[in-house]
């Protein structure tokens, strides 16, 4: 049941896409002041949500990996990374569209983006260093994912800390019931498809990792 769990996640997702985008689109009241462009809110804010947590995943998962030369870590690191990067690359592209109805101009600067934008840069300089940098390469990989874990917090907490532009973190806990049902689907249609991918993602890891075991040895026996 556990090797299939992914794809039945995946399953479920595509499931739930259809109707979360029906919803959000014809079912949804539009805001006042933004018009339609409010809607892209449905898919900003589960991404961000998400690309935070796999930054999370990957520095703790990196951290356990450089400790304990985990290759079950490693592999949750890698995966972790490559969906954070995806998710961040979204809200990167979905946050202007948001921010041009709102604030007349897609990008202000201000904290919030700049930390998210810096979150996605790490990710991205972590995944050239693991895909294309020498074996010995991984130690600064490892810190790369432990550095930006440790920026996660400082992208909550910047409306807080500085003065921006971006709405504060309690503007989601403040919608009104008519708006979260219609963020619910979303939402959970993207973490089913998150955990979904992550979990056959570390697997082909894993099995790529026991292939390149299996190959050394074979040379070996064969030398």
């Amino acid at each position: 049941m556990r090797r299939f769990l992914p794809d039945v996640m995946l399953l479920a997702a595509a499931a739930i896409f259809p109707y979360s985008v029906a919803r959000i689109f014809l079912d949804t009241p539009i805001e006042r002041t933004m018009g339609t462009a409010f809607k892209i809110f449905f898919f900003h804010v589960p991404m961000g949500w998400l690309c935070m947590l796999m930054a999370l995943v990957c520095g703790i998962a990196a951290g356990i990996e450089l400790r304990r030369r985990s290759t079950t870590a490693s592999a949750v690191a890698l995966a972790a990374a490559e969906i954070g990067f995806v998710c961040g690359l979204g809200v990167l592209l979905t946050g202007p569209i948001w921010g041009n109805a709102t604030w007349g101009k897609p990008w202000t600067g201000d904290a919030r983006q700049m930390s998210t934008a810096l979150l996605w840069l790490i990710l991205a300089a972590y995944l050239l260093i693991r895909h294309y940098g020498p074996e010995n390469s991984r130690r600064l990989a490892a810190a790369l994912a432990i550095f930006g874990a440790v920026d996660v917090p400082i992208i909550y907490y910047a409306v807080k800390l500085w003065k921006t532009t971006h709405p504060t973190t309690e503007v989601v806990g403040s919608l009104p019931p008519a708006l979260w049902a219609s963020l619910w689907p979303g939402l959970g249609a993207l973490v089913l498809c998150t955990l979904g991918l992550m979990g056959i993602r570390i697997r082909q890891l894993l099995i790529a990792e026991e292939l390149d075991d299996a190959w050394v040895r074979l040379a070996d026996r064969r030398g």
